[in-house]
């Protein structure tokens, strides 16, 4: 089961510091650490319903090793295609892919997608830059909260299918 407790209690924390401040700078601080914070789960989400999936379905520990170092490790984001596509496809197959995503629930999917694709925009511009004045625009935490459920949702549709299918 993917952990949502603490990113959605870390999301709602920034979210109120954010509404309690009067200084436009720290405003600016929670709102990038809010989508920083998001997205760092979903990279993390992602890599645990890829690694819970080689750990239930492989056998020997030389091949669950191999997922870690060589599959996991090796994904440095959360892109819908670029990412956790190609490390299930990578784990499970192509084929086998193309099974998940028919079983999965479509609007729970194009939501997972379409947010994932939000974010990886607002969280690229600010993991490579900094704050360096007041005059920047960054989405509110409140924003960020918002797109949670619709990740949060499509994730753990993801990982109930292929809990519940047989590879």
């Amino acid at each position: 089961m993917i952990a949502r407790s603490y990113i959605l209690s870390n999301l709602k924390l920034l979210d109120n510091k954010y509404r309690k401040t009067t200084s436009p700078k720290e405003l600016l601080f929670y709102s990038k650490l809010a989508i920083l914070e998001l997205c760092g789960w979903i990279e993390e989400s992602m890599d645990d319903i890829v690694l819970r999936c080689a750990m239930r379905h492989l056998k020997i520990m030389s091949n669950k090793e191999f997922v870690r170092k060589q599959i996991v490790r090796k994904n440095y984001g959360f892109d819908y295609d670029d990412h956790f596509r190609r490390m299930l496809g990578q784990l499970i197959g192509i084929i086998n892919v193309e099974r998940l995503e028919k079983n999965v629930d479509q609007t729970k999917k194009v939501r997972l997608k379409a947010v994932l694709s939000m974010l990886k925009t607002a969280r690229n511009a600010e993991a490579h830059t900094h704050i360096k004045g007041v005059t920047r625009h960054i989405n509110a935490p409140s924003i960020t909260l918002s797109q949670f459920p619709d990740v949060s949702d499509g994730l753990t549709e993801y990982d109930r299918v292929i809990r519940n299918t047989t590879l």
